[in-house]
């Protein structure tokens, strides 16, 4: 299948990049909190505790974007392995690995952050970005869900890292969105309200939500100025049409250009 060829501009609102503070703001409200997978600012101890709990642990930058920086890493018995774009690394010794991140982040803030084990699509990794924005009537709606998909042996999904989009409908069986996108929805216009009482002029979330094979959503992140592009890229027009309408009422401009 062809893939469209896209362009996006659009009028900036201020990037509030800090992964530790946007976690904290919406971990105040007990039913977000449940969705968030265990989060803390990176250091030997915070890694080494948190990778003995949970067995698997994604270290990021704290004011990264686009999945660049992003290493995966399990323990494997006594080696533990990190993974990071398409390299894959083993490691003898907890401090041997601890030595090998320190090099790559170069003295940069991290975070470490629990893995989860969510649903795969062909054996590759995936999550959903939620789109939630205030509508012309001035409540607060869902008007975009799609699907990215990590490749080429990659653990992020991001189109940076060399991800791919897809459809909810070509992720997810009809049962699994019976029961999954009702809780992702609510979960999404939560988080909405929840950082509308820290910044009361956002207007314009999109989230990153993974699914575990219970079918629990869980918030990987949410971006104050999301991308759209991914939209643009599985021809959902009606969808974009949307997202430029209701964001044309709050003064964010898009330019935008499908060609098949």
């Amino acid at each position: 299948m062809n893939r469209p060829n896209a362009y996006i501009s659009a009028k900036r609102a201020p990037r509030r990049s800090n992964k530790l503070l946007k976690t904290s703001l919406i971990k105040d409200n007990s039913y977000i909190a449940a969705h968030i997978p265990p989060t803390a600012a990176m250091t030997q101890a915070s890694l080494l505790r948190m990778i003995n709990r949970y067995g698997m642990v994604y270290v990021k930058p704290k004011h990264g974007s686009l999945g660049r920086g992003v290493i995966r890493i399990t323990k494997q018995g006594t080696r533990y392995v990190s993974h990071a774009g398409v390299t894959v690394t083993t490691y003898t010794s907890f401090q041997s690995l601890y030595s090998a991140i320190l090099k790559r982040t170069k003295n940069e803030s991290y975070i470490v952050q629990r893995g989860i084990h969510s649903l795969r699509y062909r054996g590759k990794v995936f999550d959903l970005r939620i789109v939630v924005q205030k509508s012309p009537n001035g409540d607060f709606e869902v008007t975009g869900v799609a699907g990215r998909i990590a490749q080429g042996g990659r653990v992020v999904s991001n189109g940076a890292g060399g991800g791919a989009v897809g459809t909810i409908d070509s992720l997810l069986t009809p049962q699994q969105r019976s029961v999954a996108m009702p809780e992702i929805y609510k979960l999404s216009l939560a988080v909405m309200a929840q950082v509308r009482k820290r910044w009361p002029k956002q207007n314009e979330i999109g989230l990153d939500i993974a699914l575990d094979y219970n079918l629990k959503p869980w918030i990987l992140e949410f971006n104050t100025r999301p991308d759209h592009r991914m939209f643009i890229l599985i021809g959902a027009r009606n969808t974009i049409a949307k997202i430029v309408r209701y964001g044309a009422r709050y003064g964010r401009k898009y330019r935008l250009s499908l060609y098949r």
